[in-house]
């Protein structure tokens, strides 16, 4: 069987154009893409302008950077310095209070001619001077040796001889060695 259709083509009922479909739906495609497209170039030139901007904020503080290197630096030289100061401070005798102290335990007839302190162990101190008789450096060396402060005493030399402008005087030359306590010093 043979259909014929014989109403006039204006009048004919068509299908669904599907052709116009596809275009439709080309054209929603293309669209999408270039409003994906324009908005990742938007977020693209955005994002540029933000790095920018933090990139001359931080060569602007690129001047504060250098200036806390540089006192970071001067703070660490200055806590050497610091620590080489206590160190020195430590090893050192406050000579005010000890010289008193040498003054209360030289007897009478006893003179002091040098006290010097051993650079490398600085609780040893050499003592030296001169006595009328040898009983006054005796009791010296007692004297030095009931102190609290001192651990050891230790007699060196003894030498007599004839006092500068009167010969017929003899005196007693002495050099002794003291240990203060237990490596304090007294420095504060």
């Amino acid at each position: 069987m043979l259909n014929i259709n014989l109403i006039p083509i204006e009048r004919r009922k068509k299908g669904f154009p599907v052709h116009k479909l596809y275009i439709l739906g080309v054209y929603l495609v293309l669209a999408t893409t270039l409003l994906l497209w324009g908005y990742n170039l938007f977020m693209f030139k955005y994002s540029e302008a933000k790095l920018k901007n933090v990139q001359e904020g931080v060569a602007s503080l690129h001047l504060w950077q250098e200036r806390f290197e540089l006192n970071q630096l001067q703070n660490s030289e200055l806590k050497k310095r610091g620590d080489i100061v206590t160190t020195l401070s430590k090893s050192r005798i406050l000579w005010s209070d000890y010289l008193a102290d040498l003054g209360n335990v030289t007897p009478y007839g006893v003179w002091l001619t040098s006290v010097s302190q051993d650079a490398s162990k600085a609780n040893n101190i050499t003592i030296e001077g001169n006595a009328l008789k040898m009983e006054q450096l005796l009791t010296f060396i007692n004297n030095l040796q009931n102190d609290p402060k001192v651990s050891a005493v230790a007699l060196i030399k003894t030498q007599t001889a004839k006092a500068a402008g009167n010969s017929s005087v003899d005196i007693s030359h002495f050099i002794i060695n003291v240990t203060r306590n237990g490596g304090q010093t007294s420095a504060k």
